[in-house]
């Protein structure tokens, strides 16, 4: 029989299945089976897992490169492979010693994530043109934890435990300081801890946790990290000694310390990075990016400037003449693996899951923007796995934690590289520095690299201005923001992004106890309805208001799911009640008036009786609750049904419930509801009406 849905005629067709129970005794499926028990579903499960099929699933799901290889085609992708790779690689070397300075940690140790990190992403890694390596965010927060646990360098010189093998020098002459090599071991033992905890998160298929950070706190979050990073260069950039503060308020202090030390400014270092950042942004800005369709790869002046800055230094003796502060004796050659202590960590560990849950957001943010633009997808419980193995084997050779940069990613992608084959050469490049190059950068000023962040920071600094488009489109957006940065600038990196995600959804919470609901009604002569009032003509049907509730109801916002049943309604069930009583009270006491309004018609004289306001009082019998736009309820938003049932059959109108969800009717299952008001739940807004047609006639 075809269900008749239109109201031309003035009929509505109902079914009996209309209602849920009928609709599911005749066509849910019915288990033709038992349930197995726990033992056959564990048998059943391992014989799935040990088959080829699934073996080869598993192998390819864990190590997409072997698809990556497979497909891959030498003529056509290898050639932009490696020039995409050598331009990325050269990269990688002034990015990575500058933002390892950053994390207060020698410049090697940027190298060594620099080379290990693509390099562990190839085999692991689902995105074909993220760059691994270090990022300013990452080397910022491990800083701030370093300073934290250790605290200054108070050590008058000492020598590397770690760098013995055939290819590196001796101990005596590695340059670093106790103070260093404590630094190194403490922050290996935090990026083998974060590596450990996202590798987990990732099989656990927890990729997903990055979407409780969204674009605006992240985009509020980095801002702030931007600030911290400026305000940390300042004393290379001015080339002036102030102490390194830490915790709440840090920000202000170092500015406060910086101002009071600007008259010892070294102008040979202020002028360096002038010039450095002068070049660095006419390049990269009015000749990479404006002309980055018309040249093949972009001009790698990082690498050119901070060659040229080095062959200066040298020959000028920046150090002995001007006294500004150089990167002195870099180590050539790979370390020896060791295992990190975690034990280093000492309260932590929470640290080190934030920073990799940083890393990880800003990385897969990153990934998901590449992939939609070349037409392909990435998995993100992968990808997690990924950055956590990235950074425990990291760990083992003196380095960190690993994430995507932007630039380099962009780069990567506009230098045409097609799959993760390029980080290959990459790492060529950055080994050969490591393993060679690297003690040719004795003179380096290290405001150079300070210019080269403070560059690199400038996509930071355009998101503000973003801010005031955000605010005139969503005030909840910009409120998280705000928040985020404020946190972020005033108290510190991991506070800023802790207080960012509990107000984030603080917000959701918040956002949902606001009720969204409405009153629906006929347009025109046609079966759709739309909020009353909204369009025109409008009818309801005789007797009916149809309700539409847009928010879950849950223990938050039960009450206010109550109260605005009654208001959409225009029946307070309260308020009539009430008013009965006191017009059965009222009656009574005007017994003896009733001779004086013979004369007068029935509504008057029940308003002369009860002398109070009569707009409780309704026509209305039947009340639809339209839940296709509740995602779900709890057990407390159950309770509020029942209440909304309770209330207005005291006062003697139905209330029906139409399109609930499966989510929806489990619950209300499992609560013993749907047992309870079976006969009042339906499959559409459409069947309730119907029932309420046939009912009343």
């Amino acid at each position: 029989m075809e269900l008749n849905n239109s109201r031309m005629d003035g009929e509505i067709v109902s079914e009996k299945w209309s209602k849920v129970v009928d609709f599911e005794e005749r066509y849910a499926l019915q288990d033709a089976a038992p349930k197995a028990t726990l033992r056959q579903r564990i048998t059943g499960y391992a014989g799935k897992c040990c088959t080829r099929d699934k073996l080869k699933s598993t192998l390819h799901s864990n190590f997409p490169f072997i698809n990556v290889i497979r497909r891959y085609k030498i003529l056509q992708d290898l050639p932009s492979d490696i020039i995409a790779g050598l331009t990325v690689g050269i990269m990688q070397i002034p990015q990575g010693m500058a933002y390892a300075l950053l994390a207060s940690l020698p410049p090697i140790c940027g190298l060594y994530t620099s080379f290990f990190g693509p390099l562990i992403y190839f085999f692991t890694g689902t995105s074909r043109h993220a760059s691994m390596g270090t990022i300013a965010i990452v080397g910022l927060m491990i800083a701030s934890v370093l300073d934290t646990s250790l605290g200054k360098d108070n050590s008058p010189g000492g020598m590397v435990s770690n760098y013995t093998n055939d290819s590196t020098p001796s101990l005596e002459h590695t340059g670093m300081t106790e103070h260093e090599i404590k630094k190194i071991k403490m922050a290996t033992a935090l990026s083998f801890v974060s590596g450990l905890v996202m590798v987990l998160l990732g099989k656990m298929r927890l990729g997903l946790v990055a979407t409780y950070m969204s674009e605006y706190l992240v985009s509020g979050f980095t801002s702030g990290v931007a600030i911290h990073v400026v305000t940390s260069q300042m004393k290379h950039i001015l080339g002036i000694n102030v102490p390194r503060h830490n915790g709440v308020f840090k920000i202000i202090r170092t500015w406060k310390d910086i101002i009071l030390n600007i008259s010892s400014t070294n102008v040979a270092a202020l002028l360096t990075s002038i010039v450095s950042m002068v070049i660095l942004y006419l390049v990269k800005v009015q000749i990479n990016q404006r002309f980055k369709n018309k040249l093949k790869i972009p001009i790698p002046i990082e690498i050119i400037v901070v060659a040229i800055a080095t062959v200066i230094s040298h020959f000028a003796k920046f150090r002995e003449n001007f006294d500004v502060n150089v990167l002195k004796d870099i180590p050539a050659g790979i370390p020896k693996p060791d295992i990190p202590d975690p034990t280093l960590l000492d309260g932590h560990v929470k640290d080190a899951i934030i920073i990799g849950i940083v890393a990880f957001s800003q990385s897969v943010s990153m990934a998901k923007i590449l992939a939609k633009k070349n037409n392909y997808r990435i998995n993100p419980s992968q990808e997690m796995v990924a950055y956590g193995a990235g950074s425990v084997l990291c760990s083992l050779f003196s380095g960190y934690i690993t994430a995507a940069s932007v630039a380099r990613s962009m780069v990567q992608d506009g230098a045409g590289g097609r799959t993760q084959v390029a980080s290959l050469f990459g790492c060529l490049v950055v080994l050969v520095v490591i393993v060679a190059v690297g003690p040719l950068f004795y003179s380096l000023p290290k405001c150079v690299l300070s210019s080269v962040i403070f560059v690199n920071l400038r996509g930071m600094f355009l998101q503000f201005l973003e801010v005031p488009k955000t605010f005139r489109r969503s005030k909840y957006d910009f409120s998280i923001w705000l928040v985020t940065f404020l946190c972020t600038v005033i108290l510190d990196a991991d506070l800023g992004i802790a207080i960012g995600i509990l107000y984030s959804l603080f917000t959701v919470a918040l956002r949902t106890q606001i009720p969204l609901y409405s009153r629906l009604a006929y347009v025109g002569m046609t079966n759709i309805m739309r909020p009353y009032k909204d369009f025109s003509p409008q009818t309801e049907p005789s007797g009916v208001r149809v309700i539409q509730y847009q928010s879950p109801i849950y223990f938050a916002n039960s009450d206010m799911f109550v109260k605005a049943v009654a208001k959409a309604s225009g029946v307070d069930p309260e308020k009539l009640r009430k008013m009965k009583k006191k017009l059965e009270k009222q009656k009574k006491e005007s017994s003896d008036n009733e001779d004086q309004l013979a004369n007068v018609n029935s509504d008057e004289k029940e308003k002369v009786i009860l002398n109070v306001d009569t707009s409780a009082f309704t026509d209305v019998t039947t009340i639809v609750l339209d839940f296709s736009t509740i995602n779900f309820v709890d057990l407390v938003g159950v309770k509020a049904l029942r209440r909304v049932y309770t209330e207005y059959e005291k006062v003697n109108i139905r209330v029906l419930v139409a399109a609930p969800n499966k989510k929806v009717l489990s619950i209300l299952k499992a609560a013993e509801f749907f047992e309870e008001y079976k006969d009042s739940i339906y499959i559409d807004v459409s069947s309730a009406l119907g029932n309420h047609s046939n009912s009343d006639v």
